[in-house]
């Protein structure tokens, strides 16, 4: 029988936990405990119906009694973990503690409870176990940032030698994996071309400590060489040694072998090159952000999502501010509808991120002046998706990710990705879809003047009901009108 409890509380909880024992009594008290002291506690008195709830929500630790029927507590942890390897799980046991505490830590238990045991041993375990769990999933959320962008990111020792490097760094060099490159770069040698270009470059950071843009030569693992644009800080002990030169590197040796085409279009370049910047500045502070602990996740990783938003509407002027107008626009709509507070906060912040998954879109394809192809649009279409994947990653943000991905659905089952229709599409989605087209639909673009906010409010009666929900559109039109 499932016997789920779970005690609400008005105030902001320190983490969800999952307790489970076969005793309804057992779970009820510890719910009610845990809770009392700032947890979001929910309980069951089986295993099987932990493990399904555990399948669709995220919990920061576990709590199984050791002796239950059915599947007792070493059990349910293996299974759990292979649900969530970043559960911190406990076992709760009486008796055979040291044999059993052997067994739980070998199937990956956070650490193993005697009874009897006093509450503030439970609390200390437990927020002991949830900060490590923030900073396990805060860490492998950084490192997949830096493992999966698009541009080679290194750390190197004052005499040349990498210490780190990511997958796209690996790339560019012509090597299968960071590990390869890192192994073989002693049998190689100096890997830059012209000594006295790397030297006038060590002189630049000895002045400033950084060095935007820097172009030279590399040789690659089969001896070829290529053009790179480096990025480049010191990392300084605390007597002002240089310990480690901090980097991003980008291949520019299609630009550098066609100098007749870079003249020709050279305000285009320009528009690249600060995008390109603001990429790399990007990359910087997600490296800065590894080598920094946490005391808050949910609020810096809010913080580094606004960031990614503001990244993609800085690559392009026309776009500046873009997301912060959707949010103001889709907040109205909510207000105007009846939507309690939480859930607009929820929309606010799903127009913020709402296109990240942008960032691995090639600029290419989102200013290119003629008709995408099927192939083009199709990729266009994927960065909704993307931009879910990134924030399930995260683990904290599952109210939004709905939002996210189908932000671009419409009513009438034409939208994308996944071609939802009416009411399988949530309502916070449908809300940012309007708000986003009339925010576009009202902004300067290069290829086409602004509309009115009259004849805008026209073109949200005209697709009503194919296109928007029309009791958001009517809410809208009032909301909006003014």
């Amino acid at each position: 029988m499932n016997d789920g409890r779970k005690t609400e509380k008005l105030k902001r909880f320190n983490g969800r936990l999952l307790v489970v024992d076969d005793e309804t009594e057992i779970v009820t008290s510890l719910c009610s405990i845990l809770s009392e002291v700032g947890y979001d506690a929910v309980g069951f008195t089986r295993g099987i119906d932990a493990l399904e709830i555990l399948s669709r929500q995220n919990f920061d630790v576990m709590l199984a009694d050791l002796d239950m029927p059915a599947m007792n507590g070493l059990e349910l942890l293996k299974s759990a973990l292979d649900i969530d390897p970043h559960l911190m799980g406990f076992i709760i046991a009486g008796n055979g503690i040291v044999h059993n505490a052997i067994k739980a830590l070998e199937i990956g238990a956070f650490d193993i409870i005697a009874k009897p045991f006093t509450l503030e041993v439970l609390r200390i375990k437990i927020s002991r176990a949830v900060e490590i769990r923030h900073l396990i999933r805060r860490e492998f959320l950084l490192r997949c940032i830096f493992e999966n962008s698009p541009e080679g990111i290194y750390l190197m020792t004052p005499d040349d030698r990498y210490i780190i490097a990511n997958k796209s760094m690996a790339r560019v060099l012509g090597y299968p994996s960071p590990d390869e490159l890192i192994a073989e770069q002693a049998s190689h040698g100096n890997r830059y071309s012209g000594p006295e270009g790397r030297m006038k470059m060590k002189r630049l950071l000895q002045g400033t400590g950084t060095v935007t843009g820097f172009e030279s030569r590399l040789f690659r693992r089969d001896g070829s060489s290529i053009w790179i644009s480096e990025d480049i800080n010191v990392i300084s002990d605390a007597q002002g040694r240089v310990i480690y030169y901090r980097g991003t590197v980008k291949d520019i040796t299609g630009k550098k072998s066609s100098e007749e085409t870079m003249r020709e279009t050279e305000k285009n370049l320009r528009l690249l090159a600060d995008r390109a910047e603001r990429g790399r500045e990007l990359c910087m502070d997600m490296i800065d952000e590894l080598c920094n602990t946490c005391s808050d996740l949910e609020e810096n990783i809010v913080c580094f999502l606004r960031a990614l938003s503001n990244a993609v509407d800085g690559k392009r002027a026309w776009m500046k501010g873009q997301s912060e107008r959707v949010a103001a626009c889709s907040l109205k709509i909510a207000h105007e509808i009846g939507i309690d507070e939480a859930e607009r906060n929820n929309i606010r912040l799903a127009a913020l991120c709402r296109d990240i998954g942008k960032l691995s879109l090639d600029d290419s394809l989102i200013d290119k002046p003629s008709r995408l192809t099927e192939e083009e649009y199709e990729m266009i279409k994927q960065h909704p998706v993307q931009a879910a994947d990134l924030l399930q990653c995260i683990g904290h943000f599952d109210d939004i990710i709905p939002l996210i991905r189908h932000h671009h659905e419409r009513m009438d089952g034409r939208g994308y990705p996944d071609g939802l229709r009416e009411d399988d599409i949530p309502v916070g989605a449908k809300i940012l879809h309007l708000a986003e087209s009339f925010t576009a639909m009202t902004s300067e673009r290069p290829y086409r003047s602004a509309l009115s906010r009259k004849n805008a409010l026209l073109e949200l009666k005209k697709c009503n009901g194919s296109q928007f929900d029309p009791r958001i559109a009517q809410a809208a039109i009032k909301a909006l009108s003014d």
